[in-house]
């Protein structure tokens, strides 16, 4: 679905910076070097994550060489990876990219609130446009941090559940939100896991081979303009393409 559409969608819509996470890229379970490769080799200008980042062993090593490729910064410090990077957008305008983790019903890790605060306290005061891929388990824990950070990034979207929300809203401060952009995957499905091993799971309650499903594949993304002097939004909505 990327490979097909992503220049596409990039040239129509006039894209500046596209951004996607790509934790689940490797059947649904991480990330490896040979995929990372290939996102970025379609156009994608940066790579977000969640916790499936740590899935492959053979990645750990990568971001030294890709720091395009984005961990929550929310983990220990001595991990590999980063969680904050500020590229260079098509248009010449330095956008900051943020990857945190929420702590409800996920791995423990620092408070991404105050995570926040220092990371953006750290930016070049230049850079106006900053965008933070929120992975997290619960809609109010994600919707907290769009309120928190309103009028302090120019978007807070929302991923790790899959599923798309209706919600795409700039709040009153200029910050574009969305409590989740949906996965681009398949559809026929359970949150991309193949539907008989889920409902058996569910059914039975034994455990089972997770294994993602093959149909029905969609792409789903938000786009957000940004008013590049200021760093607020102006839009925020839906895009998707099935098929």
């Amino acid at each position: 679905m990327v490979a097909r559409h992503l220049k596409n969608i990039v040239a129509q819509e006039n894209i500046h910076l596209s951004i996607a996470n790509a934790e689940n890229s490797a059947g649904g379970f991480g990330i490896t070097p040979q995929l990372a490769d290939e996102l970025l080799g379609y156009g994608l200008d940066v790579l977000t994550s969640g916790n499936h980042i740590w899935d492959k062993r053979e990645i750990y090593d990568y971001f030294a060489r890709q720091p395009r490729l984005l961990r929550p910064a929310n983990y220990v410090d001595d991990l590999p990876g980063r969680g904050v990077i500020v590229v260079q957008a098509r248009n010449g305008v330095d956008c900051a990219v943020l990857n945190l983790q929420g702590r409800v019903y996920m791995p423990q890790t620092d408070c991404p609130f105050r995570k926040a605060d220092a990371l953006l306290a750290a930016l070049p005061e230049n850079v106006k446009v900053r965008f933070l891929d929120f992975h997290a388990e619960l809609t109010s824990e994600k919707m907290a941090m769009g309120w928190y950070l309103d009028g302090r990034v120019s978007a807070v979207v929302g991923t790790h559940t899959h599923i798309p929300t209706a919600d795409a809203r700039v709040l009153p401060n200029g910050t574009a939100y969305q409590t989740d952009a949906g996965m681009t995957g398949p559809y026929h499905s359970v949150i991309g896991v193949d539907k008989t091993l889920i409902l058996h799971k569910f059914l039975t309650q034994m455990p089972v081979r997770m294994e993602a499903a093959r149909h029905g594949a969609e792409l789903h993304s938000v786009i957000v303009e940004v008013d590049e002097s200021t760093g607020r939004a102006s839009s925020i909505r839906r895009y998707t393409i099935s098929g």
